[in-house]
């Protein structure tokens, strides 16, 4: 059966031993596979080669929204306030199997860097299920942040979501050394290679990996009241840091202080 489901059936797989025995077969009565261990004529399906890809692809999406925004726009003086970020980046990445092997396998398939992420996942070869591996890392940072007199400040979360897909194809076939034994004078002593007489009967099962991460990037962004407008990144790290974002401020104008307006996002 196995051998019909790799392209031989069991005529055609009995003429090409009685060719390569010189026509000495009487048919196929005269053919033993995997059936008796008596004259230890054994064949083993398994996986040929490693898995390699087929094809693969990735895709991105940036989504921004305003964390923190003050309209210091009306004062000459600076305002000085602390804002904080917890983030959590995450990414993940599965392996299932889509067109699985015809013949009986009980092995497993190892792909590194799945769809092109930093995992490297393992799959049963009759597994029904898609087998994953993920990551979760939390990021806090707190930023001092100097408002200068006459500007606005918003802090911007950048939200970034990549996607990749891959194909993989991995070949299963007969395993080398492997036998059908042949009778000769009622008894079966004759061992044929099955690789050799069948020309490396294979197929080829097909994986699917998928991969996601989520990731956070900020950024400040500095507006004046003459429409000047400078953005810059804000460095995200683990644990508690700080970075002091601030811009010289020229000129020796006498400042005077109202209200601002600090918003949330």
């Amino acid at each position: 059966e196995d051998l019909a489901n790799l392209g031989w059936t069991r005529n055609e797989a009995c003429n090409a031993f009685n060719a390569r025995r010189g026509g000495t077969m009487q048919g196929q009565q005269d053919m033993r596979h995997c059936t008796n261990r008596l004259f230890s004529f054994y064949s083993y399906n398994v996986l040929v080669g490693n898995p390699r890809i087929a094809g693969s692809g990735t895709d991105g999406v940036e989504s921004s929204s305003i964390a923190w925004t003050y309209d210091n726009s009306q004062n000459l003086q600076e305002f000085q306030a602390t804002w904080t970020e917890t983030c959590t980046n995450t990414t993940r990445a599965t392996l299932s199997i889509s067109n699985r092997a015809t013949i009986s396998l009980s092995q497993s398939i190892s792909i590194m860097n799945v769809a092109n992420s930093e995992f490297g996942v393992t799959i049963e070869t009759d597994s029904t299920r898609e087998e994953s591996q993920e990551t979760s890392h939390e990021l806090s940072t707190m930023w001092d942040i100097t408002v200068l007199g006459g500007e606005t400040v918003h802090i911007e979360r950048v939200r970034v979501v990549t996607n990749g897909q891959a194909v993989y194809h991995q070949d299963y076939g007969i395993a080398k050394n492997s036998q059908m034994g042949s009778a000769w004078d009622g008894s079966y002593y004759w061992g044929l290679a099955i690789n050799t007489t069948l020309g490396n009967p294979t197929g080829t099962m097909m994986l699917r990996g998928t991969s996601r991460s989520e990731s956070f990037v900020f950024r400040i962004v500095r507006e004046t009241r003459d429409g000047r407008r400078t953005v810059e990144l804000l460095s995200l790290s683990d644990g508690q840091s700080v970075a002091v974002i601030m811009a010289k401020k020229c000129g020796t104008t006498e400042p005077h202080m109202v209200p601002g307006v600090e918003k949330e996002g």
